[in-house]
């Protein structure tokens, strides 16, 4: 449904945004009222990864006034969006920020803090919406509660390996993300199963379109609905969203911890006392002691990189099939993979089949390129 724009249009465009802004001010049903309603818009973006990165870009080239970014995690080259922001060493918030004053020097680019309580529910009063897109659901659910609290909209996305879901929760007006998950969503962490980097464009792009709606009052926000996208089948729907009778916001929101760690708590078990570091493994390797080298990465990434003397066996042939049942039993097995999370699945596997010694490498291959071999492709 239609809803009232978020924004009193702002009394004039700063300078130049006339003419970069020409096809929007053209657009019926858009023209000056909402390209200065819009340069009155205040969005945070929780998150700056490879979907909050081209939602920031997207924003600030829609000609958003304020754009806060709440991120304080170190770039990494896959949170890049087309080359923004530059290479300088910086936490994600602040190397936005910066990008921003040179590439859009007219909207107001502010660095903030995590989004964490008790400064979160300071933090949104100085923004009209809040957006998140982010994989710790943990973290979502606090952006809703808060939100919800303060009476502001928190448009929402999710990734998965090729497509993404959107919605709008505000709570005055329809639904809210508990409603969507009565119970903690199924993880999917893009660093340990891989996605497809455009889909993170695509959600970008579809999150940034729902702002502008917002703060505009044009066309019909997600509110109440929920639009699915699969890139591998070329589908793109919208299903609605109703209340959840067993949905319950706290009284006050309330800074949980992480519905899910990245290992599961039988891989927790399994590598507490049987996890080596890349230097002992160095150690073992050069004393010619009997060890088993088991990579569980994909063929691709195994021919991409590997330790020498290393043999393949992916992580599926454990997880559901018998190659645990195949490991020698006269040597230790040694488990590895990129960063050490599938070897420690993997391990809990092992070790219920009747290889107790087992060990698994802590950081996987980019622990072992970082401290033994830096002339290791990492990626």
């Amino acid at each position: 449904m239609p809803l009232p724009p978020l924004t009193r249009p702002a009394t004039g465009l700063p300078a130049g945004e006339a003419s970069r802004q020409a096809h929007q001010l053209i657009l019926a049903g858009h023209g000056s009222d909402g390209q200065r309603r819009l340069a009155a818009g205040r969005v945070l973006v929780v998150g700056a990864d490879e979907i909050g990165a081209p939602l920031i870009a997207h924003l600030a080239d829609s000609g958003v006034g304020m754009i806060g970014v709440a991120d304080g995690s170190p770039m990494d080259p896959w949170d890049r969006y087309l080359g923004l922001p530059d290479a300088e060493p910086a936490d994600r918030a602040t190397a936005w920020a910066r990008a921003l004053g040179r590439t859009h020097p007219v909207v107001r680019a502010v660095a903030e803090s995590w989004f964490e309580l008790p400064r979160a529910r300071e933090l949104v009063r100085d923004y009209d919406l809040v957006v998140c897109a982010g994989e710790d659901p943990a973290r979502c659910q606090l952006v809703d509660d808060v939100c919800a609290e303060a009476g502001i909209p928190f448009v929402w996305g999710s990734m998965g390996a090729t497509g993404g879901r959107v919605s709008v929760f505000w709570d005055r007006h329809g639904p809210g993300l508990r409603d969507l998950f009565p119970k903690p969503p199924a993880p999917y962490f893009r660093g340990v199963s891989g996605a497809l980097k455009v889909v993170g464009a695509w959600l970008g792009v579809a999150l940034a379109t729902e702002v502008v709606k917002l703060l505009t009052g044009q066309g019909e926000p997600l509110v109440g609905r929920v639009m699915e996208y699969d890139a591998m089948a070329g589908t793109c729907a919208t299903v609605p969203l109703r209340p959840h009778e067993r949905a319950a916001r706290p009284a006050e929101p309330v800074a949980a911890e992480p519905f899910f760690g990245l290992l599961s708590p039988e891989a927790t078990e399994a590598a507490r006392g049987s996890t080596i570091s890349a230097e002992q493994l160095k150690e073992l390797l050069d004393a010619d002691e009997p060890v088993h080298l088991v990579d569980v990465r994909e063929p691709d990434e195994y021919a991409f990189a590997r330790l020498p003397g290393s043999v393949l066996v992916p992580q599926g042939e454990f997880l559901n099939g018998d190659a645990a049942a195949r490991l020698p039993t006269d040597r230790r097995t040694v488990l590895l993979c990129r960063a050490g999370i599938r070897s420690a699945e993997v391990l809990a596997v092992v070790k219920r089949s009747g290889h107790p010694d087992a060990v698994h490498l802590g950081g996987g291959i980019l622990a072992w390129a970082e401290r033994i071999d830096p002339e290791m492709p990492t990626y």
